[in-house]
């Protein structure tokens, strides 16, 4: 198998890694709250958080499958 070429902004990271990253936000984004205010449009998800928001943007170039 041939080894991906990296950028510097960017790297190939394990799905497991992502998947840790995405549920420790969940919880510290939610922690002591019952609710939380979120939007969500055709291409993002918005999270709204005291002091800042978090965003997450999907496009849709994506890469090789």
């Amino acid at each position: 198998m041939k080894k991906q070429p990296q950028s510097a902004r960017e790297r190939y990271v394990s799905a497991e890694k992502i998947q840790q990253v995405f549920a420790q936000l969940g919880i510290d984004l939610c922690a002591g709250r019952k609710r939380i205010r979120a939007t969500q449009s055709e291409k993002s998800i918005s999270i709204y958080v005291n002091g800042g928001t978090v965003n997450i943007t999907f496009n849709e170039k994506g890469g090789k499958a």
